[in-house]
């Protein structure tokens, strides 16, 4: 007998992954949360396609779990790049691509098979440069209007798409970002990891976040600063700020007592969010808001701005198990500061916690993508 016809062959639904790299961001931690549930799902079903990731030439060295063992097809043009714009369709045709899912904003003018496009949020619009302001009018909105799926991460940003978009938000999905349930990481590497940024495990703030301007780092950097002012009768008992940012990139970052460990891996976040003493995220607008849900379901104390997708994401936590402040009251944060170094806040409880991973697990993410997947394809359930 000949060999299989491509006929007989599972539909290829390829996914662009070219934005995942070594150190872990919003878009790639989804992008690799989401292969793992589909990997959790495939290990007890047949899917009836096969996933495809599209990874950077650019990053030869991806760890092969990154996407979960799923087969590869290595991209030239860099994520974001105008060529993309010829070579991500070019690609999809020499794969036989049935559909094509683009898990960020990065849009195409079109595609050779149906499409499926995941928009976090309009941060671009509301805070980016006027480059991405246009990008996002005249490249995303288009795309996103004709894709045959529309999915995003909270029924916040489902209602700002809505509006924006001119469309019923029924017709926008939800797939939210994901906690992974991992396991746990060694003391022994816990004190480690803060050791080796000079602070002790327990005793320290961690802000894992980035230094564009809504995530408003700003205002935690001159709160801390006040803390530092108000608590420095008493420095054995001061803890110290652990940004994500490289040093110059947030005004004020070089005061003492504030760490800017540039990015960091994957494992090291993971250490230093487990030894943390609280977590604070002092964001003016986010999509979803991950590093606060991740803390409190490892049950440390979370710092988060009051807006609503944080609302939405810690929706599971009780009265007290989470610490509610303004985004720019800046004496509001540095006294929840002295706060959470004097041992007064309630982390959240083991009941809450196991609820944020149920909703949050990255299997219910690969159910709900693999539903979406499955319809775009004309797949039977």
């Amino acid at each position: 007998m000949g060999p299989e016809s491509k006929s007989s062959e599972p539909p290829k639904v390829v996914i662009d992954a070219r934005m995942v790299e070594a150190i872990p961001h919003g878009f790639s931690r989804y992008v690799t949360t989401l292969a793992q549930g589909l990997s959790e799902l495939s290990d007890e079903r047949e899917l009836g396609y096969e996933p495809v990731f599209l990874v950077s030439s650019h990053f030869r060295n991806l760890p092969r779990q990154a996407i979960h063992g799923f087969a590869t097809c290595e991209v030239g043009a860099k994520f974001l790049s105008p060529l993309e714009l010829v070579e991500i369709p070019r690609v999809l045709r020499k794969l036989g691509a049935a559909a094509y899912h683009s898990p960020t904003f990065s849009s195409l003018l079109t595609a050779p098979c149906p499409w499926i496009q995941t928009i976090h949020d309009l941060n671009h619009l509301k805070f980016g440069s006027r480059s991405k302001r246009i990008y996002y009018e005249r490249l995303l909105r288009p795309f996103a209007r004709r894709a045959s799926a529309l999915v995003t991460v909270s029924e916040f940003s489902r209602q700002e798409l809505a509006a924006w978009l001119g469309m019923a938000k029924e017709r926008i999905e939800i797939v939210t970002n994901s906690v992974s349930a991992q396991e746990k990481i060694p003391a022994e590497r816990i004190h480690e990891a803060a050791a080796e940024h000079g602070v002790r495990a327990g005793n320290y703030f961690l802000s894992l976040s980035n230094p564009k301007p809504h995530k408003n780092l700003v205002t935690l950097v001159a709160a801390f600063k006040q803390y530092r002012a108000a608590e420095a009768q008493d420095p054995s008992g001061l803890w110290d700020l652990l940004l994500s940012v490289r040093p110059g990139e947030v005004p004020g970052s070089d005061a003492p007592g504030i760490h800017c460990l540039g990015g960091v891996s994957d494992l090291s976040a993971r250490a230093l969010l487990a030894g943390a003493g609280a977590v604070a995220f002092p964001s003016l607008y986010e999509g979803f808001g991950l590093p606060p849900v991740e803390a409190a379901a490892q049950g440390i104390p979370v710092l988060v701005s009051r807006i609503p997708p944080h609302r939405e994401a810690l929706q599971d936590l009780v009265q007290g198990e989470a610490t509610w402040i303004e985004p720019l009251d800046v004496p509001g944060w540095a006294r929840a500061l002295a706060q959470a170094a004097k041992g007064r806040l309630i982390p959240a409880s083991i009941e809450s916690r196991s609820v944020i991973f149920r909703r949050y697990s990255t299997r219910q993410a690969g159910e709900r993508m693999d539903l979406i997947y499955r319809r775009v394809l004309g797949l039977t359930p």
